[in-house]
């Protein structure tokens, strides 16, 4: 393709160059004639011809050929001759070698119509009315439901085929756009690592994203913050019944769980939200550490008490000290 683009710019080149010794280039009406491969040799020649007469595809009834033949038409060692065609639908490619029966099929290498927008080959670049900036589309508009419709790829070592690939949903929050480093896939020709899907979510690890963000894997962070609708310091307000430690005791010998705290099945089948079971947790805290406190009063309590008994103890002794002093006399 640089080869063509090379000799097609040469062409235009050497055209303005010699302006003054030939203004126009001669374009023979061969408009019925499907010329061979090996028509031509070194040579750059233009044809009038029936669209269908060459098979091009596109639109309008006749088109333009641009035939670029460098070698012998004889033999093949000179590489592959060229052609250009120019219709109503934009500018086609096809090339063969001078001995081959027939040329090679039409490609499309670009298209613009009156709106701006512009096709190199699948890719379209699409400029609305009324929207500032352009849009690049790649793929099929037609695509099939969970196929792959377009691929932007990247090559180099050790990521071959890396890139991202397009694959509709007829719903329409289903589509996604996955990005790629190598390995084995079904649907794409290598393994995914980044989901994005049409109705926001995202997932890494995983092309089925079920939330915003869904991690099939490790989360290292410096710091995560949760937005939280309530806390647990409702426990301290006065009108907060505490459970008493023999509810509690009932309650574990029964779920075999705290209350509000979900079991092991709970947490092994759904898995836990981070703010919600630090706040279940704190409230937990919170009861324990007014169990303490009262636990504290109690034993301060009883203290005072033992005080008390060992100062009447201790009067007791004396006074039995002295009556027994009495009794001996």
């Amino acid at each position: 393709m640089k080869k063509i683009l090379l000799i097609f710019g040469v062409f235009i080149y050497t055209s303005i160059s010699n302006a003054q010794a030939a203004a126009t280039i001669t374009i023979n009406d061969t408009r019925s004639v499907n010329d061979a491969p090996n028509f031509l040799s070194h040579s750059i020649r233009a044809d009038f011809k029936e669209r269908s007469t060459i098979g091009v595809p596109g639109s309008g009834f006749y088109s333009t050929n641009l035939t670029f033949s460098p070698w012998e038409s004889i033999e093949n060692s000179g590489g592959k001759n060229h052609q250009l065609n120019f219709n109503n639908d934009g500018i086609f490619y096809r090339n063969a070698y001078p001995l081959d029966s027939q040329w090679g099929g039409w490609g499309q290498l670009l298209m613009t119509d009156a709106n701006g927008n512009t096709r190199i080959g699948s890719v379209i670049i699409k400029k609305n009315p009324g929207i500032d900036g352009s849009h690049i589309y790649f793929g099929d508009p037609l695509a099939v439901s969970g196929q792959p419709s377009s691929k932007l790829c990247f090559a180099g070592y050790g990521i071959q085929n890396a890139g991202f690939v397009w694959i509709p949903n007829n719903s329409l929050d289903q589509g996604k756009l996955l990005l790629s480093f190598g390995g084995s896939d079904g649907l794409i020709g290598n393994e995914a690592k980044v989901t994005f899907q049409s109705n926001g979510h995202v997932g890494i690890g995983t092309t089925n994203p079920k939330n915003e963000l869904d991690v099939k894997g490790t989360i290292h962070s410096q710091e995560v913050k949760v937005d939280m609708t309530d806390w647990s310091d409702f426990v301290f307000k006065k009108e907060y019944k505490l459970p008493t430690l023999e509810e509690v005791e009932k309650h574990i010998a029964e779920k075999g769980h705290l209350e509000n705290i979900p079991s092991e099945e709970e947490v092994l089948k759904n898995g836990i939200n981070l703010g919600e079971m630090n706040a279940k947790l704190l409230q937990k805290i919170e009861e324990l550490t007014l169990y303490m406190i009262e636990a504290n009063k109690e034993n301060a309590k009883r203290a005072e008490e033992m005080e008390i008994i060992k100062k009447e103890n201790k009067e007791l002794r004396l006074g039995l000290e002295k009556l027994s002093k009495i009794v001996k006399k």
